[in-house]
């Protein structure tokens, strides 16, 4: 069984880390590291970061994939 110190651990390691990285590195199915993930981000010690505006230069508003572009990265506060 994980930590939340090795989520954690794993995130300062990349600088930043999606679920899917988390999950295959840590082998570990995606709604535990999801969980995890969550409560790093309320203890604060973790951010969420929308990279999908990179894609476009703007927003997924102006996207016309707008529904499949989404992503979101987690980093250290």
């Amino acid at each position: 069984m994980i930590s939340l110190l090795q989520v954690r651990d794993l995130i300062a390691l990349y600088g930043q880390a999606d679920i899917a990285l988390l999950s295959e590195q840590l082998n570990t199915p995606t709604p535990m590291i999801k969980a995890m993930v969550e409560k790093l981000e309320s203890l604060g010690k973790i951010e969420q970061v929308d990279i999908s505006a990179c894609l476009t230069g703007s927003s997924c508003k102006g996207c016309p994939e707008s529904t499949d572009c989404a992503h979101f990265v987690y980093k250290m506060k």
